[in-house]
């Protein structure tokens, strides 16, 4: 064999040899690449599987019977006269449900911010809406809206209620003033009253107690603030030690207050004392309501827009009437 033959042999046994290295290393390249892309989706999986365990976790056995898509979700109310039907105030009118809340529909009340909802149980004829620029009442059980002519120095209102047991008496709380308001004609004329002790930011929940018109509760931050003549004297009581988003008073039974937290939904007994209420471990609860039928009827609202409702008082939270 020439010199030159021997050369070429080399040559080509280099080359080969080259080759299946290449060929290994694009096969150990391909298995690398399958490794990842299985191991992206078993990373995926777990991460499925960890949100449904949080998910469960955090909400125990609750059952959210409904979502809103609303950008906001501030108020919440049962209709007196029927505890199947509730009404939902947002940044862009209001919702009915006819159905205990499994399912919604928009009402003739659009384009205006529905921050709060009263109807009184002794009179439901007599409807109430408040918020952003907005006090709106109806004599008609809804079915038209009127704006009054008032002497309310604001229209920003951040904390709303009426009295159960009269269908004029309200409070207000207007934020552009920083001022507590009542009223005896429902709304027509207005009269400052004090604000509560403590340090009251840009929202004042509200509720009165059923029996009596001028027994009212204001929520400030993790308190609540009691006046038994109509506003004109308050004193700081036990709160739930979380931060108040709304505060409803029990139609059926005097001295129960429900609050939605920054912790979740909370109840006070009638002997001053607060139960959180297995609802969900953490979370805002951003509106609460109360039904005029007993056993406790109590809906709420979370700050993702989960729609929950409880036939027991908040021990038990499922479908409406289970």
């Amino acid at each position: 064999m020439s010199k030159r033959e021997g050369r070429t042999g080399q040559a080509t046994g280099t080359v080969a040899r080259a080759a299946r290295r290449q060929a290994a290393g694009r096969r150990a390249n391909t298995q690398g690449q399958r490794w990842l892309r299985w191991s992206a989706v078993a990373a995926v999986l777990l991460l499925v599987i960890a949100g449904a365990a949080w998910w469960f976790a955090g909400r125990g056995d609750s059952v959210a019977l409904y979502r809103f898509d609303t950008l906001d979700f501030h108020s919440l109310a049962f209709d007196p006269t029927d505890s199947q039907t509730l009404y939902f105030g947002h940044h862009q009118g209001m919702k009915m449900s006819r159905d205990g809340g499994k399912t919604w529909q928009d009402t003739v009340v659009r384009d205006v911010d529905v921050m709060q909802l009263g109807i009184p149980v002794s009179d439901p004829r007599h409807r109430y809406l408040a918020g952003h620029g907005l006090f709106v009442f109806s004599r008609d059980g809804g079915a038209t809206w009127e704006q009054p002519a008032t002497n309310l120095l604001d229209y920003d209102l951040h904390g709303f209620a009426v009295a159960p047991s009269d269908p004029l008496r309200l409070y207000t709380f207007a934020v552009g003033v920083f001022a507590l308001f009542t009223s005896a004609d429902g709304g027509l004329t207005w009269e400052q009253i004090p604000l509560p002790p403590g340090d009251v930011a840009g929202m004042l929940p509200l509720a009165v107690a059923p029996d009596d018109p001028l027994h009212v509760y204001a929520a400030v931050d993790d308190v609540v603030a009691e006046s038994r003549d109509g506003g004109k004297t308050w004193e700081i009581v036990p709160g739930p030690g979380a931060m108040i988003m709304s505060l409803a008073a029990s139609i059926t039974t005097p001295g129960v207050l429900y609050a939605g937290t920054d912790d979740g939904v909370w109840v006070r007994s009638a002997d001053g004392t607060w139960e959180r209420l297995p609802l969900t471990p953490e979370g805002v609860v951003m509106a609460v309501a109360v039904s005029a039928d007993g056993p406790e009827q109590v809906a709420v609202v979370d700050q993702e827009g989960y729609f929950y409702w409880s036939s027991d008082g908040g021990r038990t939270w499922g479908e409406a009437g289970a």
